[in-house]
């Protein structure tokens, strides 16, 4: 755990921050607030890919002559495996764009099968996106934007989860709390942190769910559950600095309660 200073008033004010925070300056004078679009992830992405598929058809270039010395069918093979798996990735991407733009799902390879390989590029993007300056935070808000635009309603009979940070203003905590007891399916947790998050899931089943944190917590519990059960995710604002009565958008939250519970 790391400890942080904020000054307000002139008075230090101590507080223990999460691992994810030990980088954090102190500087709070943009509101805490990131609003960065999906076409960051989706364009540093479409660079991550092309320079992996270049780079995979330079090493098929450079080993092919040891192929062909075994005979040419197992370098025939290896051409095919290199081409099949190439437009794989391209048709896989095409297809994850025209979903995030048009936020009509043309297939669900990009949804399901393909849903580890787009959570697969996000380290890659996160170091490319580090050479042109892009805050890891920026580029987390992008890519939460892209992953809530493939979520999609399950039929299941679990309920709906919603997850609050500790640290959320609490005027901001009780509107939110008003708008999830105006559905029945909808289970309220208040988590101090990401393994109790996980616990909660385990233990409710749930078919769907919406949390509020950080950008840097909600791409940790992104990764491990959006492959499985469909998440919305709301990156919270931090005027005080992190883990500081924090804010929401609390009409986003409310319409992606409406999104999971209205669409069965």
């Amino acid at each position: 755990m790391g400890t942080e200073k904020t000054r307000e008033g002139g008075k230090a004010d101590k507080r223990v921050l999460g691992e994810e925070w030990l980088d954090w300056s102190g500087d709070c004078s943009d509101g805490g607030k990131i609003d960065e679009g999906k076409k960051t992830f989706l364009l540093l992405s479409m660079i991550v890919l092309s320079v992996i598929i270049l780079l995979s058809a330079l090493f098929l270039y450079l080993i092919l002559p040891r192929f062909e010395s075994f005979g040419r069918i197992w370098a025939a093979a290896i051409t095919l495996f290199f081409i099949v798996a190439a437009s794989f990735v391209i048709v896989w991407y095409i297809l994850l764009f025209a979903t995030v733009v048009s936020r009509r799902s043309y297939m669900n390879l990009c949804l399901t099968r393909g849903s580890r390989l787009f959570f697969a590029l996000y380290p890659l993007v996160l170091r490319v996106g580090g050479i042109f300056g892009i805050t890891r935070d920026r580029l987390s808000h992008s890519f939460i934007r892209v992953s809530n635009t493939l979520a999609r309603p399950e039929n299941g009979n679990g309920p709906v989860l919603a997850l609050f940070p500790r640290c959320l203003n609490k005027d901001v905590s009780r509107a939110a709390g008003e708008i999830c007891g105006r559905f029945p399916d909808v289970i309220l947790h208040v988590t101090p942190g990401g393994s109790v998050a996980r616990r909660i899931i385990t233990e409710t089943c749930p078919r769907a769910i919406v949390a509020v944190a950080c950008e840097r917590d909600l791409i940790s519990g992104i990764q491990d559950i959006a492959p499985k059960i469909p998440v919305i995710g709301i990156p919270n604002s931090r005027p005080s600095g992190p883990c500081k009565d924090t804010l929401m958008d609390i009409e986003k939250f409310k319409a992606a309660i409406e999104f999971f519970c209205e669409s069965r």
